[in-house]
């Protein structure tokens, strides 16, 4: 790593709160910045763990936490009795499972009324039949399927409310939500699995059939706990990876 790397690192780091957790998500979110502008590039070797914790004036334990944190997402290699390298592969998007919806840079979308499926409708708790707003979507990266979704939304019967939601042309759904239908989203839950793509799947995202796929159900709840939107993505497995940190586990 280039001195000047070293200088950059530090003055992100630097602040009034020198915690060990601060300084932790400070160094991994320096590092996570570098490798994503290019200044590091894939395969390239970083310092030492002795060397570069003494440039940077913190602790073993502190860096090894922030590059641990990079492992996990996929971002570096660590190399255990070798080193740590810059990950080759940058065609996999990795994400946080809580950060999944931004991945996307161009969407296919439709907007239609449709008869609610049994299983939306148990989950809306609408009657079965019940016309519902179907939002269909998959989203590109680079070009390439990542993901097919369903995105449901109750309608009550008013033909009101279909035609303020027929005029969504993408961007964030729970944005336009709480701004164009006065919606809040307070929580949701959700449910994932591992399928494998049957024939309607596969033709959206460009798969094989049979090809391993995320499977993520999404029930999303007003501030009254009443269901108002589900979710139903399908994510290709080959160009997706979620993760999910969890602090504080007892015993």
């Amino acid at each position: 790593m280039e001195q000047t790397l070293i200088a950059d690192i530090i003055d992100k780091i630097r602040g009034p709160d020198a915690s060990r957790e601060v300084l932790v998500k400070r160094v991994a979110a320096a590092l996570r910045e570098q490798i994503a502008s290019g200044q590091l590039k894939p395969g390239a070797r970083l310092i030492s763990e002795v060397s570069l914790a003494q440039k940077l004036e913190i602790s073993r334990p502190t860096l090894r936490e922030a590059m641990r944190i990079l492992a996990r997402e996929g971002i570096i290699d660590i190399k255990h009795g070798v080193g740590a390298f810059v990950a080759d592969e940058q065609r996999l998007i990795r994400s946080r499972l809580d950060s999944i919806r931004s991945l996307s840079d161009l969407i296919r979308l439709t907007v239609e009324r449709a008869p609610a499926p049994d299983e939306v409708a148990e989950t809306l708790e609408i009657a079965p039949g019940t016309p519902v707003c179907l939002i269909k979507r998959v989203r590109l990266i680079d070009g390439a399927p990542l993901a097919a979704a369903n995105e449901y939304i109750p309608l009550a019967g008013h033909t009101e409310d279909f035609a303020r939601l027929q005029v969504f042309a993408g961007g964030s759904l729970y944005g336009f939500l709480r701004e164009r239908c006065n919606l809040t989203l307070a929580r949701s839950k959700v449910v994932i699995a591992a399928v494998r793509a049957d024939a309607k799947r596969a033709r959206l995202l460009e798969v094989r059939p049979g090809t391993p796929l995320l499977l993520l159900r999404e029930p999303h709840y007003d501030p009254a706990g009443k269901p108002v939107l589900f979710t139903v993505n399908y994510h290709n497995s080959q160009l997706v990876q979620l993760t999910l940190t969890r602090a504080g586990l007892r015993a």
